[in-house]
């Protein structure tokens, strides 16, 4: 019997694959057996803190004049003060600002997220015009304040003026702010703007109608300028500038500008005492002249110089 030929040294038996390592499973909980993750409750918000008010009266005064600034009268309801968000309502029976009237009867609806107290847009009428008001108030330090108001527009009815005369205008419209901290009067800054289509101004039963008109008042640091106010047309224009310091001086300057004849028309109409066309201004063009007007003094007590030149009266004798 023959024996198997021998194995060649380069080639080896053919060997089975290594078996692959063991794995062992995991002896915890399975993930589908693992208790749900809840999320934490959501806190639940503190009750709002009511300032309740029942006709209670809120002004803001100087010590160099007697009127408030500006006075609220009248007020029930309840303010938010702290706490979570709220809503509330305010009436308010009286606004007046330096002793003068500009609204009553108000119902205003008040938001309130902490720290911030909101007067949603508030629609109220005011010598004759509507107009929208709404301001913030911030619960913090100071009490930092934004008020803004404005005039859509809108026809202006007569609107009466000092020295008898009254202004009317086909269209008028006019946007105002004022912001600053409550309690810092030295931080108050605000601005005022008015613009006017065919106003007419009445003196003396004489009615005059302009092409236009405006006006621009500031605030800043305790002092209120009317930078520039005019009304503007071919036959006369009216121009005007005022100041009043925060101590209640004040001064200011009105110029008319028309033809001599009318300018010395204008300035009898305005103070029959004035000596005709010796106190008017002559200006570049024998065309033109202008009669001017100079007030100085305090909020309490004003003069006014008539005319170029002119004699010294009491404003309000």
């Amino acid at each position: 019997m023959a024996a198997a030929p021998p194995t060649p040294p380069n080639q080896q038996a053919a060997q089975p694959p290594p078996a692959p390592p063991l794995v062992h499973a995991p002896t915890g909980p399975s993930a589908a057996t693992k208790p749900p993750i809840h999320a934490p409750p959501a806190p639940v918000p503190a009750p709002p803190v009511l300032l309740r008010l029942k006709n209670a009266s809120f002004a803001v005064v100087t010590a160099s004049h007697d009127p408030a600034i500006i006075e609220l009268s009248s007020i029930t309801g309840a303010i938010p003060i702290a706490g979570g968000p709220a809503h509330s309502s305010l009436k308010i029976g009286r606004i007046s600002a330096i002793g003068k009237e500009l609204a009553s009867n108000l119902t205003a609806s008040l938001d309130w997220t902490s720290p911030l107290l909101s007067l949603q847009p508030l629609e109220t009428q005011s010598g004759g015009c509507k107009m929208i008001i709404a301001g913030k108030l911030a619960i913090l330090r100071g009490l930092p304040l934004q008020i803004e108001a404005g005039i859509p527009p809108q026809k202006l009815a007569p609107c009466p003026l000092p020295f008898g005369a009254v202004v009317s205008a086909e269209n008028i419209t006019a946007s105002a702010r004022f912001r600053g901290i409550l309690l810092a009067p030295g931080t108050w800054q605000g601005e005022c703007a008015v613009e006017s289509a065919s106003p007419t101004l009445q003196v003396a039963d004489h009615p005059t109608k302009f092409d236009r008109g405006g006006a621009l008042v500031v605030l800043h640091s305790g002092v209120i300028s009317c930078v520039d106010a005019r009304m503007i047309s071919d036959e006369l224009s009216l121009l005007g500038n005022a100041t009043i310091f925060a101590d209640g001086r004040a001064a200011g300057a009105a110029r008319a500008v028309a033809s001599p004849e009318s300018a010395a028309a204008l300035a009898k109409r305005i103070y029959p005492s004035v000596a005709g066309t010796r106190s008017l201004t002559p200006l570049g063009t024998p065309q033109r002249a202008a009669f001017d007007l100079e007030a100085f003094g305090n909020c309490n007590q004003l003069f006014l110089r008539l005319g170029k030149d002119g004699p010294l009266t009491p404003l309000f004798p």
